[in-house]
C-alpha cells in the first residue's frame, strides 16, 4: 500500500492540476446552471478524462434555478446615501419602486441574534458568516417576519467585494411540500464597508430608514452534470465530488477542487488494477444557487446503489487558499481517526476536526453514507482580521482569481487526497470506527433520557439500553474485523477471508447507514434538512428541539403533552435505527 501511495502521489502533477484551473477560470470563468459557460466547462471535463481512460457521460434533468438581476439600496434618514448593491438568488423580487423600512441589525443573522428585537416589517441588516450560512439567514429572517434582508460581505474593511450568493434554503429540488417553505423574502449583498457606515449610523441615531430594490428570475433549467467512472467491476464503490457550478472567476471555488479530481482520476486510471474498489467523480451543477441540486438528484436517482454499495462520499472543495494554514477536516464520527491520522502524516502536526453539516454538497448525510471534507483554514488571529472570511474575502467574486491559490499548499492537498482515497479503497476493511458512532450517540441519548425524566413523566430509556446493547455487540464485530485482517495478511487474501471481510464491510456499512443520519440530521433518510441548518450542528436533531420545547415550556401541562407525544413518535425512528444495526451484526457475527 505505501508502495503504491508513493508511487502515484509521484506521478500526479501539480502542473497539470493548474493547466486545468487556468482553463476554467480565464476561459470559462462564471459558470452558472443553465448557461453555455458551465456546457463548455462540462464538455472540457467530459473530453479530457474520457482521454485519461475514464468511463465518462453527463447527467441531464431539470433543477429550480435562479438568475440574480439587480439591485439598489439608498439611506433615506437620518441622511440620504446610495449603496451598490447586487441581488441574491432565488429572492422575492420587489416592484421596480421597490420597498421602504426601518433597518435592524441582526448581528449573525442567527436565532440567538434576534432575542430581544422585533423584525416584523423591517429590513435586516446581518452580516456574512458561516455560521448560520445565507440561506439560513435568510430562512430564520423570514420565520421572522423581516420584510427584506441585507447582508453585509465579510474581510477586512477596505474590502471591496460584493458577494454573490443563493437564498433558497430548501436542499436541492424542491417538493410541493418544500415549495411552500422556500424564503418570500428579498435579499441582496452589499461591501463590508456600507454594512459599517449602515452599523454606525443605527449607533450614532438609533433609528435608519432605508430603500431597496432587488430581483432575481426563478425558474427551472436544464442541469448539465459532468460524470465519471474509472470503470472497475466491483459493487462497493466511493464518490469524489466536487461542484462545477460557480460564481464570479472561480479559481477558490470551485475550480481549485474541480481541476484536483481530475488529475487524481488520471493518476488513479493508470493503476485503476491495483485498486479493490471502484471509484465515482461527480462534478455537481446546481450548487450555488439551486442549493446542491446536482448531488441530491444524483442521491436520490441512485439511492439504491449508494444504499447498497457506497461506502464514503469525499467532497473537494476550494482546497489551497493561499493564507490559510490549520488542516481541518470535517467528517462523519467513524471516520474522523482514520482521516486525522492521514492528516498527521502529510501535514507533521495535527489537525482539527469538526462534525459536518447540511452546508455544502453534503446530500449523502441522510442516507447515511460517511462524509469527508478537508482544506487549510485561516488561523484565528486571521479570522478576527478578515471579520471572520473564513472561505477568503474573495470567493463568490471576480476577484476569485489564480493568484488566491497557494501552489505548495495545493499540492500537499491533492497528497492528503490521494492517500485518503486509496485508503479507502483498498484497506480489506473499511476503516470506520463505528463504536465512537455508537458512543457518541449513548452519550447524548443518556444526557437526553436524564433532562426528560427531570422534566416529564415519559423516558427514553430503552432507547439507551439497546445502544447500549449494540456498542457491545460492535466492540466484538471490530474485534473480528482485525483478527480478519490479520488473516489476510498472512494468507494473502485468500477467497474465504475475501468473503468474511465483506460480510463485515456490509455490516459496518450499515450501522452507519442506519446511525449516522440519526446524528446529524432531523429530516432523516428519505428527505433533506435546509441548507446550513442550525439543528443539524445539534446532538440528535430530531430530539433537540423537543427536549429544549419541553424545558422552556415546563408548567404548562397541555404544551408539555405536545412536546411528549412527539419525543415519543421521534424515539422510534431512534430505536428503528438500533435494532437494524443489532441484527445485523448479530447475523454477521454468526455467519463468520
Amino acid at each position: 500500500m505505501k508502495k503504491l501511495e508513493e508511487e502515484i502521489i509521484g506521478e500526479a502533477s501539480i502542473e497539470k492540476a493548474f493547466e486545468h484551473i487556468k482553463f476554467l477560470v480565464e476561459e470559462v470563468g462564471e459558470r452558472i446552471a443553465g448557461s453555455m459557460e458551465i456546457e463548455r466547462a462540462a464538455k472540457y471535463i467530459i473530453e479530457k478524462l474520457s482521454e485519461y481512460g475514464l468511463k465518462t457521460w453527463i447527467d441531464k434533468f431539470p433543477i429550480y434555478h435562479s438568475y440574480p438581476k439587480d439591485a439598489l439600496m439608498r439611506v433615506i434618514e437620518p441622511e440620504q446615501r446610495v449603496i451598490e448593491a447586487k441581488p441574491c438568488g432565488h429572492i422575492m423580487s420587489t416592484l421596480m419602486e421597490g420597498i421602504t423600512g426601518e433597518l435592524i441589525y441582526a448581528g449573525a443573522g442567527g436565532y440567538e441574534d434576534y432575542e430581544g428585537i422585533d423584525v416584523r416589517g423591517k429590513i435586516v441588516l446581518v452580516e456574512m458568516s458561516w455560521s448560520p450560512p445565507r440561506p439560513e439567514k435568510a430562512r430564520i429572517a423570514y420565520e421572522k417576519g423581516a420584510k427584506a434582508l441585507v447582508i453585509m460581505n465579510w474581510g477586512s474593511m477596505d474590502n471591496p467585494v460584493i458577494q454573490k450568493g443563493a437564498v433558497k434554503s430548501v436542499w436541492g429540488n424542491p417538493t410541493p411540500e418544500g415549495w411552500e417553505r422556500i424564503p418570500k423574502i428579498t435579499v441582496i449583498s452589499i461591501t463590508r464597508a456600507a454594512g459599517e457606515y449602515l452599523k454606525k449610523l443605527l449607533k450614532e441615531h438609533g433609528k435608519v430608514k432605508v430603500w431597496l430594490r432587488g430581483a432575481s428570475e426563478n425558474l427551472w433549467v436544464m442541469a448539465t452534470q459532468p460524470m465519471a467512472d474509472l470503470g472497475l467491476q466491483k459493487k462497493d464503490f466511493i464518490v469524489v465530488g466536487g461542484h462545477l457550478e460557480a460564481w464570479g472567476k472561480t479559481a477558490i471555488c470551485n475550480s481549485s477542487g474541480n481541476a484536483m479530481m481530475m488529475e487524481i482520476a488520471r493518476v488513479l486510471a493508470k493503476r485503476k488494477g491495483d485498486l479493490r474498489r471502484n471509484i465515482i467523480f461527480g462534478f455537481w451543477d446546481g450548487h450555488e444557487i439551486a442549493e446542491a441540486a446536482g448531488s441530491a438528484w444524483f442521491v436520490d436517482t441512485y439511492w439504491n446503489m449508494i444504499d447498497e454499495n457506497c461506502i464514503a462520499y469525499v467532497n473537494i472543495d476550494n482546497p489551497g487558499i493561499i493564507g490559510t494554514e490549520i488542516p481541518t477536516v470535517r467528517c462523519s464520527i467513524e471516520l474522523k481517526d482514520f482521516t486525522l491520522k492521514i492528516v498527521e502524516e502529510v501535514w507533521g502536526r495535527s489537525g482539527v476536526w469538526k462534525q459536518p453539516y447540511m452546508g455544502g454538497d453534503e446530500s449523502f448525510m441522510g442516507i447515511g453514507v460517511p462524509y469527508i471534507s478537508f482544506s487549510t483554514e485561516y488561523t484565528e488571529e486571521k479570522l478576527r482580521e478578515l471579520n471572520y472570511a473564513s472561505l477568503s474575502p474573495w470567493i463568490h467574486s471576480e476577484a476569485d482569481t489564480i493568484d488566491k491559490l497557494d501552489p505548495e499548499l495545493y499540492q500537499m492537498h491533492m497528497k492528503f487526497y490521494i492517500k485518503l482515497i486509496l485508503r479507502l479503497c483498498n484497506k480489506l476493511i473499511i476503516p470506520y470506527n463505528e463504536g465512537e458512532l455508537v458512543k457518541t450517540l449513548l452519550t447524548n441519548l443518556k444526557n437526553y433520557d436524564e433532562t426528560i425524566k427531570k422534566t416529564t413523566s415519559i423516558s427514553i430509556g430503552d432507547t439507551v439500553e439497546r445502544c447500549e446493547t449494540l456498542l457491545k455487540l460492535v466492540g466484538k464485530l471490530e474485534e473480528a474485523a482485525r483478527e480478519i485482517e490479520e488473516e489476510g495478511e498472512e494468507s494473502g487474501f485468500m477467497e474465504k477471508v475475501e468473503v468474511k471481510a465483506e460480510i463485515v464491510n456490509k455490516a459496518l456499512m450499515r450501522i452507519s447507514h442506519e446511525l449516522s443520519n440519526i446524528i446529524m440530521t432531523e429530516a432523516g433518510r428519505y428527505d433533506y434538512d435546509p441548507y446550513g441548518y442550525y439543528l443539524t450542528g445539534k446532538p440528535i436533531p430530531i430530539l433537540y428541539k423537543s427536549v429544549n420545547k419541553i424545558m422552556e415550556v415546563k408548567g404548562r401541562s397541555d404544551e408539555v403533552r405536545l412536546w411528549e407525544t412527539k419525543i415519543l413518535r421521534d424515539r422510534k425512528k431512534i430505536l428503528d435505527a438500533l435494532n437494524n444495526s443489532i441484527r445485523i451484526v448479530e447475523l454477521s457475527l454468526r455467519v463468520i
